[in-house]
Formats: structure tokens, C-alpha cells, sequence
């Protein structure tokens, strides 16, 4: 393995880079393939809590709605336009529990497509997914960089193959 910042080469079990002082610990994992169990579990669990705030945002609003319609039908008798409010209070109750319902079949839904979560399927199917994901897309071959003094000793070189071009000026 060779350090991402110096390019030095080092062993696996390195923790730092004994030139540039690298971490080289997440890269080790990458290529063990030990790496991102812990960030996805946590990426997993985080996207968990924000499902549940959002279930729980939807559930608040629908009880407040459903409420606001029980509080006009329980009501709605002192007011002048009283065949208006009873169909507007069905409605609103409705939509209340409307509400409540989408909050928890969305999170239900989006709940079972996070990512990490284990697949049903025969145990060949599971084995071929993480074949398929082991394998690179494209080879990667490095390119060519060239050296910082490459074209500081350029410069150098051209009066001096100037002057052998023409002795004598």
C-alpha cells in the first residue's frame, strides 16, 4: 500500500505514515475491506431518527387538525351557519387522521429502502450482490505527474544549449 499524501510505501498494519505522518488507518480498512460498517451503521441510524421525527411531525399536525374538528363539531351548535360547519368539521376530522395515516405508511415505506438493510433472497443471490460490489468498475492506472524541478531544469538547459549553438557571441 502506498501513502495517499507522500506516496511512501507502507504496510497494513500501519496506523501513520513513518514519512509524512498520514493516517493511513481508514485506508487500511478500505482495502482489508473492513472499512464503513461503523460510518454506515451510523449513517443508518441517523437516517433512522429522521424518520421518526418526520413520522411524529406528520402524526402532531394530523392530531392537531383532527382535534380542530372535533373541538367545531362539539361547537358548532352556537354558531348562525350551523349545516355548514358539520361538513367542514368531517372534513377537517378526515383530514386529521389522513394526515396521522401518511405520516406513518411513508415512514413505514421509506423505512424498509435504507441503505445497509439486508436483502430478501436465497443466500446465492446475497453472495452475488457482494461479488458484484467487490469488483472495481474500471482499472484505475495512475497518470504521470511531473516533477516540480523538471521544468526549473529546462529552463537552465536552454542558455546553455544556446551557447553551444553559437560560440563566440
Amino acid at each position: 500500500m502506498h501513502c495517499p499524501g507522500c506516496g511512501h510505501e507502507s504496510s497494513l498494519d500501519q496506523k501513520f505514515c513513518r514519512k509524512c505522518g498520514f493516517n493511513l488507518e481508514p485506508v487500511s480498512k478500505l482495502i482489508t475491506g473492513q472499512a464503513g460498517s461503523d460510518e454506515i451503521q451510523t449513517d443508518r441510524s441517523e437516517q433512522e431518527r429522521r424518520l421518526v421525527r418526520r413520522m411524529f411531525r406528520w402524526i402532531s399536525w394530523g392530531c392537531l387538525v383532527l382535534l380542530f374538528g372535533v373541538i367545531l363539531l362539539i361547537f358548532n351548535r352556537g354558531f348562525i351557519h350551523e349545516a355548514m360547519f358539520q361538513p367542514l368539521s368531517s372534513l377537517l376530522i378526515l383530514g386529521g387522521v389522513a394526515m396521522a395515516t401518511y405520516g406513518v405508511l411513508s415512514t413505514v415505506l421509506r423505512g424498509t429502502y435504507l441503505p445497509g438493510k439486508t436483502s430478501t433472497g436465497t443466500a446465492a443471490e446475497q453472495i452475488d450482490q457482494v461479488k458484484a460490489t467487490d469488483e472495481l468498475i474500471e482499472p484505475q492506472v495512475p497518470t504521470f505527474m511531473p516533477s516540480v524541478t523538471d521544468r526549473t531544469t529546462q529552463l537552465i538547459d536552454e542558455p546553455a544549449a544556446i551557447e553551444r549553438q553559437q560560440p563566440g557571441q
